[in-house]
């Protein structure tokens, strides 16, 4: 009892930090369409130190989770340039997911990012209904909404202990 305790004690401190730095990401970046490297440093070196602790994702699965997903991003952000001129995607968000990646291992990367892309497109929907078309040249932060979709497939694994694949489809048993 003592160690199931201690492991909840420890996955709320955890978690708790974690929230903190996301809320940090997403106000920062809402504000001033940036993500300091500080913040992702943070969320990386606390991700991968989780790594050690947790069950969910280990040690060498962060680390290659963070360069794939920042490599997977970078790639999406070189070929938007190529296409359209400009930078649809920020260096900062780059960094970002490379270091929460770490939290949700290369399973998790692709549905928090699918689960960030449809709140973003949400709220620029929600923004339309409410008479506020958003324009072209209308920069908005995917900071909050990328925060928002790593926080939930890191938590749910934090708290279940288990890699988000294996809590969404768990493993027949034979």
């Amino acid at each position: 009892m003592a160690i199931t305790t201690s492991i909840a004690v420890l996955n709320g401190l955890v978690f708790g930090v974690l929230l903190l730095l996301m809320v940090g990401v997403a106000v920062i970046d809402f504000r001033r369409q940036i993500i300091p490297n500080e913040i992702n440093l943070a969320i990386f070196v606390l991700g991968f130190c989780t790594s050690f602790v947790t069950p969910a994702v280990g040690p060498i699965a962060a680390l290659v989770a963070a360069l794939f997903g920042g490599v997977f991003i970078a790639a999406v952000q070189f070929a938007f340039r190529r296409l359209r001129g400009y930078d649809g995607i920020g260096m900062g968000d780059v960094k970002f997911v490379a270091a929460a990646a770490t939290w949700t291992g290369i399973e998790g990367i692709a549905m928090a990012l699918v689960l960030s892309s449809f709140l973003a497109l949400t709220y620029v929907g929600a923004r339309r209904l409410a008479g506020s078309p958003i324009g072209t040249a209308e920069r908005i932060s995917f900071g909050p909404f990328l925060a928002m979709g790593f926080l939930v497939i890191a938590s749910v694994q934090i708290f279940s202990g288990k890699p988000i694949v294996d809590v969404l489809m768990p493993p027949m048993q034979s």
